[in-house]
């Protein structure tokens, strides 16, 4: 663990907030009201399920023993009490919450909830409003914060849920965490370069995300906002120094800044600002904003520009809704926004915590989330939407940018880097998506509407491709054999095409296998799969040569294969990445897989099989795979189990 970390930013946050002031009275805002929340210390009884590896018993108790300690420690599972005693993680250390999302839960009883980390800290839920001042976890350059829940949040004087004291080289990472309530910013985090991800703010006073690049940190660096709600629905809370003055996402010092796939709902209530700021101090700055979606119902614009054009703003693909304004004050390049509606996800469906939707202020019959919202619904895509997953080859020499374009719409799908991956509207109704260095063995997912019409894929470079699951290439996507306009690309897309000929009265070879007839004539044979000659005695050992087939539906009533693999995402709301090969033959094992009925679009995927080697992706389901021979490589990504089983 760290030494105990205490900047104070007491005075950086009272002297900046004088501006808020002012820009309040500027709005006609309103000043605070009486502010009562109650929170039951039953409420925190909110685990999704075992752990991967197996239940953890529950230690309730004292955190502090766990807090005390060094290195990587592992909070079993269980609901604590917390004095508030701060949290010290050192740069190479971990303070991880055991179990399943939401299995740690730390009940603030006294004290302040701050601390600072360093390191990694994750998988905590805190629940209870602060007891004293100036809550906040001080996060510095290279720390990562990974599953952090605290639905009722500080509400008293100068708290934040974060705060960055410094700036420096190295980036801050927050991600499937969830935050509300604060009354001094949501995240005070304007020093490092953010990467924010799959994360909600909720009706957080002066700003629910706030940023900007000082300190130490280069101002051409980039914070990155991605998949994350930012929402104002009810009155905010204030401190006593300030006005509610609840922005969404402040861009409050220079750099570059990218706001991708996120949500933001600003309903007609007192103290709403605006859903995204560009303040005078940030002046100078590049910012991104594309495939956003705004519910507003107030009156204030989406987009503010206090730096009188002094920013080069692009604003692509995105969508409005509500009652409200639709301005967007500063001038632009790209599509802007256009009137549209979306879907709005709750906190859980974004952070993979159930109880990030006890935060007050979001759930059904709130803005645009109706009475049939639940903290497990789902949106089914559309009908005409397709999901293609690439994957780098493993001898690739070195990481590839590998692009795509299609005469319609491209999105981010699970496994794309938002940061760093890129959409582009061609101006021609075409839209091209980018993998930017696509590392060997590594996976990219998007989702799209319309056709591929070209793609690039360097010389020499291996690449895989799946399209709803099923193995294809690029070039059958764009019906072209030319490699498209990347030149001589390798594209084996899981070599999907085993013709398997068969010369009567020998030996014959397929490329997916070796097929054997002993000589007897009356039919023909088809490799990739376990098959019976009705003419003569046929044995397909090879690799099943393209795409997994579902165990039961081998013609000629062959037994399955006598081993299996399962992994199990059974209660996880993110993706699992994985990989296996086996030396023999794999299919897949359609009764022992399993989708939930609102479980993630992977659960609905075939996986990508080709010689042995399976590249696959799960989510709220299991994936289960009969094979022969052995296990010779194996790589897990996430929180799935992976099993292996012989002779079952």
């Amino acid at each position: 663990m760290a030494r105990r970390h205490s900047d104070d930013a007491g005075a950086e946050d009272t002297t900046d907030e004088q501006d808020d002031a002012a820009e309040a009275d500027e709005r006609g805002g309103h000043g605070r009201r009486t502010f009562v929340k109650t929170v039951g210390a039953t409420a925190a009884a909110l685990a999704l399920g075992g752990a991967a590896t197996g239940e953890v018993a529950a230690a309730d108790g004292n955190v502090e023993t766990y807090l005390s300690q060094s290195g990587d420690v592992t909070i079993p599972a269980g609901t604590y009490s917390w004095s508030g005693s701060g949290i010290d993680v050192a740069a190479g250390d971990s303070l991880v919450g055991g179990g399943s999302p939401g299995d740690v839960v730390w009940n603030l009883e006294s004290g302040t909830m701050d601390g600072g980390v360093e390191g990694t800290f994750s998988n905590v839920v805190v629940r209870g409003a602060n007891q004293q001042t100036k809550a906040g976890i001080d996060l510095y350059p290279g720390a990562t914060v990974d599953g952090f829940v605290w639905p009722e949040g500080g509400q008293q004087p100068e708290d934040r849920a974060f705060y960055t004291p410094n700036g420096g080289s190295d980036p801050v990472t927050v991600k499937n965490s969830a935050w509300a309530w604060m009354s001094n910013n949501g995240a005070y985090t304007d020093k490092p370069a953010m990467q924010y991800e799959n994360c909600a703010a909720i009706n957080n006073n002066i700003t629910g995300i706030r940023v900007g690049q000082r300190d130490g940190t280069s101002e051409s660096a980039t914070t990155t906002i991605s998949n994350c709600l930012i929402a104002v629905t009810q009155e905010v809370a204030t401190d006593g120094s300030n006005s509610a003055n609840a922005r969404g996402i402040r861009m409050r010092h220079p750099g570059n800044f990218v706001v991708e796939n996120c949500w933001f709902v600003y309903l007609d209530v007192n103290g709403a600002a605006n859903p995204i700021e560009i303040h005078d101090g940030a002046a100078g700055s590049s910012v991104t904003i594309k495939n956003c979606h705004f519910y507003n119902d107030s009156s204030q614009a989406l987009v503010r520009d206090k730096s009188n054009g002094g920013t080069d703003v692009t604003i692509e693909n995105c969508t409005v809704e509500g009652s409200g304004s639709t301005v967007v004050e500063p001038s632009f390049s790209g599509s802007g926004v256009q009137s549209g509606t979306a879907d709005y996800p709750l906190p859980s469906e974004l952070t993979g915590y159930a109880a990030a939707d006890e935060i007050e202020g979001v759930g059904p019959n709130v803005g645009p989330w109706d009475a049939t919202n639940t903290t497990t619904t789902t949106t089914s895509p559309p009908s005409d939407q397709h999901t293609l997953v690439l994957h780098a080859g493993p001898d690739n020499a070195a990481p590839v940018d590998v692009s795509f374009t299609v005469d319609g719409d491209v999105s981010f799908a699970g496994e794309a880097e938002p940061g760093t991956d890129t959409i582009a509207a061609n101006g021609d109704g075409t839209t091209t998506a980018t993998s930017v260095s696509l590392d060997p063995d590594a996976l990219d997912s998007y989702r799209y509407t319309g056709a591929v019409t070209d793609y690039t894929v360097p010389d020499g470079a291996t690449v895989d491709v799946s399209l709803d699951g099923t193995a294809t290439t690029f070039a059958d996507l764009a019906g072209t054999d030319t490699g498209g306009s990347g030149g001589n690309a390798t594209d084996t897309g899981g070599n999907t095409t085993d013709t398997g000929t068969t010369t009567d009265g020998g030996n014959t070879t397929g490329s997916g296998g070796t097929t054997t007839d002993g000589g007897s004539t009356g039919g023909s044979t088809t490799d990739g799969g376990n098959t019976t000659d009705s003419g003569g005695s046929t044995t397909d050992s090879g690799s099943t040569g393209g795409n997994t087939t579902d165990v039961g539906g081998s013609t000629g009533g062959s037994a399955a294969p006598p081993n299996r693999i399962s992994v199990d995402g059974t209660g996880s709301s993110d993706v699992t990445r994985y990989t296996f090969t086996v030396s023999g033959s794999v299919v897949r094992d359609g009764p022992a897989s399993s989708v939930s009925e609102n479980g993630t679009p992977w659960d609905r995927m075939e996986d990508i099989a080709s010689d042995g080697k399976v590249i696959g992706l799960v989510g709220n389901g299991v994936d289960a795979y009969r094979f022969d021979g052995v296990v010779t490589n194996v790589t897990v990504d996430g929180d799935a189990s992976f099993d292996i089983e012989h002779g079952v």
